[in-house]
């Protein structure tokens, strides 16, 4: 997960702090203690899967041994 730092838009990172872990932007003086668990979860819809072979009408017309 990656949060945007709302100041000047740059990557915030993770640093320990005095009492707990916050996240701190490199380049202003952005600062935001982390006070509960931060969680992000995204499920992807999965694409159907399209046969391959283009299913049992495929096999109609192929030659076939004995």
């Amino acid at each position: 997960m990656l949060l945007f730092c709302p100041g000047c838009g740059n990557g915030l990172i993770v640093e320990e702090g005095q009492r707990c872990h916050r996240f701190a932007c490199n380049t202003c003086p952005y600062v935001h203690n982390i006070t509960r668990k931060v969680t992000n979860r995204k499920y992807p819809k999965l694409k159907e899967v399209d046969d391959v072979l283009g299913g049992a009408a495929a096999w109609e017309n192929v030659d076939s041994t004995a």
